[in-house]
């Protein structure tokens, strides 16, 4: 899946995230447990990981 990294919900679920369309990536409220992946209309989802784990692996996409 080039281009697309899955990560996973704080609930567990599975979510596909596409590199290209990632604005930023900032830590979610409440601890580094979560972080928030924005993307171009100031939509975002949140997935489970600390930001340098979230980050590490969009760049490695």
């Amino acid at each position: 899946m080039n281009g697309y990294v899955e990560f996973e919900s704080p609930e567990g679920d599975p979510i596909v995230v596409n590199v290209d369309r990632v604005n930023f990536v900032r830590r979610y409220r409440g601890g580094n447990d979560a972080s928030a992946v924005n993307f171009e209309k100031g939509n975002y989802v949140v997935v489970r990981g600390s930001l340098t784990t979230v980050l590490k692996a969009l760049q490695e996409a």
